[in-house]
């Protein structure tokens, strides 16, 4: 009878020590404690923040600032150049013309040719007349730099954002495993404690007892692991919004199904990736910036041909006029300047050339990038519903080796290795899902299309 009571008690132990770990396993882990003083972000304010925060972002606008100022310094050369002389001098003594020197009589009082104080100021209003074609040729070559600026804080944009999204990703990735951690942990604890009740009585062998105490260090590891990756993963998002890394931030978690690839096919994204990519308009200005600079060369082997207009007034002198004014025209021409100005129009020309082939190959690069995030984002969307499909096998091969443990026809070796294999199927779905999710982002980011919480 007492033997018979034995097998009962421990027949049910094990029943309700399998049911702990059942209803651990298929129970969804609870979300992780936020930070103290942490504040809850979605993406989108995420993005909002590091696009206002993040120096990268901030310096577009400098970036543009310095390319408007450089077109404004040409724009002011349309204009008449305003110069202004003048000069002072004070002699030791004023000159005069005795009456024998002017040839007069002796009594005649000397003629005052300059005083001792002396002083002259003129202005002087140039216009220029035939540079303004190279004028206009430089401040095209300027206004096409403000554009490129543009475009490239754009540019710039959109990659902090799209690590911004990134990061927030990996980090709500981090929290899931560091959950299904901390769920492996509680259940093999529970496993841990039970195998040292059927040690001690008797049930099982020192090995089964040891084996369940390995499984649960090696969990308690995972956690820890996972708990690093958390703080690492929290300082980078900090990082990517331009904040500290210690930034306590707490994202909201991604509850709904993941969206559907935002390319149907390949063909199309490389399509739409070489008509939206900023960085090919960039390029597209570039070769114009080129034409531009080429025919401003050009524009350097005309005469230079400018209008003027002068006032002077002088004081102080008898063989200066006091008040005079003029309009005229100046023409000057560097006939020979041994090849400089020659010169200058191959450079802009060999730069056209190589502007347009960089364009070229841009155009190439940006067709294998797209193609590569489409096929990227089609890889990690079968690979989510490949995890997914894991993570039910391994539930339903848990389930089985716990009713059999409960039928005394597995050992607690059985149900660790399934408690494995189920907890590595949650961290694979997990992993799978964050990956698909970033490499959906990676795609849109590839075919120019407009991201999340990015504005465009």
């Amino acid at each position: 009878m007492s033997s018979k009571r034995e097998v009962r008690r421990v027949a049910a132990a094990r029943f309700g020590w399998g049911a702990s770990i059942a209803m651990g396993l298929f129970t969804t882990p609870a979300g992780a404690q936020p930070a103290p003083g942490a504040r809850t972000v979605s993406m989108n304010d995420c993005v909002a923040i590091a696009l206002s925060e993040n120096p990268d972002a901030q310096s577009g606008e400098f970036v543009i600032r310095e390319a408007e100022a450089q077109r404004a310094e040409v724009r002011g050369a349309f204009g008449p150049k305003v110069h202004i002389d003048a000069n002072v001098q004070q002699w030791n003594s004023s000159f005069a013309l005795s009456p024998s020197v002017l040839g007069v009589g002796a009594g005649a009082p000397p003629l005052t040719v300059r005083d001792a104080f002396t002083w002259t100021a003129g202005v002087t209003v140039t216009q220029p007349l035939l540079p303004l074609f190279a004028i206009y040729d430089k401040y095209k070559v300027q206004d096409l730099g403000v554009d490129i600026a543009a475009i490239r804080r754009v540019a710039t944009r959109r990659e902090v954002a799209f690590h911004t999204v990134e990061s927030y990703y990996r980090l709500l990735e981090s929290l899931r495993l560091a959950e299904v951690a901390n769920a492996s942990v509680t259940q093999l604890e529970a496993q841990q404690r039970q195998a040292q009740s059927q040690f001690d009585n008797g049930v099982i062998a020192k090995n089964d007892l040891l084996r369940a105490a390995l499984a649960l260090a090696q969990a308690k590891q995972r956690a820890i692991q996972t708990r690093g990756q958390v703080v690492l993963a929290r300082g980078q998002l900090g990082v990517a919004m331009g904040l500290t890394p210690d930034e306590p931030l707490e994202p909201v978690p991604f509850t709904s199904e993941p969206p559907p690839l935002a390319e149907p096919a390949l063909e199309p994204a490389e399509a739409r990736a070489v008509a939206q990519r900023l960085e090919l308009r960039d390029l597209a200005r570039q070769v114009d910036q080129a034409e531009s600079s080429k025919t401003f060369a050009k524009r350097l082997l005309l005469p230079t041909i400018n209008a003027v207009g002068n006032y002077s007034h002088t004081a102080g002198s008898a063989f200066a006029q006091t008040d005079a004014a003029y309009l005229g025209l100046t023409a000057s021409w560097d006939v020979w300047d041994w090849g400089t100005t020659i010169g200058g129009i191959h450079e802009a020309d060999a730069k056209l050339h190589q502007a347009i082939l960089a364009r070229k190959k841009l155009e190439d690069e940006v067709r294998v990038e797209a193609r590569e995030a489409f096929i990227n984002a089609e890889s990690a969307q079968e690979a989510l519903g490949v995890a997914r499909s894991a993570v039910s096998q391994a539930e339903e091969n848990f389930r089985i080796v716990s009713k059999k443990f409960d039928n005394n026809a597995a050992t607690s070796f059985d149900v660790v290795d399934a408690e494995s294999l189920l907890t590595q199927a949650r961290g694979q779905v997990e992993q799978a899902l964050y990956d698909y999710l970033i490499a959906g982002a990676a795609l849109q980011k590839a075919t120019g299309s407009p991201l999340p919480g990015d504005g465009t």
